[in-house]
């Protein structure tokens, strides 16, 4: 951990925002039970293993050197399974943001699903911005 360099500490927040992504994601489909996630194991194993992927790519580049293919490929599975939790969370509550924003506005349980939806999307969001920047940089220091 004393060799990382700026890439190293992108992929541990994002690692850490891919969890709580995760986290937020599975605890929106339980705050309501009209509004519950459909596929959510799926959900939460996507996520789980994208920042599973996120701790590989901390790791391999003082393996294998800055830049190498397991790094590199474990940063791409990680993008790819962040958007696809969420993709698969934001398809489920296109229909309850809808709603709230038109005819339902009084759900009380709806705005808190929602609230904590924004906030899983976010975490996702970021983790994949930060991902695609430590993928363009230096993970740990070269001897």
């Amino acid at each position: 951990m004393k060799k990382l360099k700026i890439g190293g500490y992108l992929c541990a927040l994002a690692a850490i925002l891919g969890l709580v992504g995760t986290i937020l994601t599975i605890v929106s489909g339980m705050v309501s039970v009209d509004n519950p996630l459909a596929n959510t194991g799926m959900i939460a194993a996507a996520g789980f293993v994208g920042a599973a992927l996120c701790v590989l790519a901390i790791f391999a580049p003082s393996r294998w050197g800055n830049f190498d293919l397991v790094g590199s490929a474990s940063i791409l599975g990680a993008i790819a399974l962040y958007c696809y939790t969420f993709g698969a969370a934001v398809g489920q509550r296109v229909m309850l943001v809808a709603g709230l924003f038109s005819f339902n506005a009084a759900n009380e349980a709806g705005w808190s699903v929602f609230y904590v939806s924004v906030g899983a999307w976010a975490c996702l969001l970021l983790g994949c911005v930060l991902l695609v920047a430590s993928g363009f940089m230096k993970s740990v220091k070269e001897a």
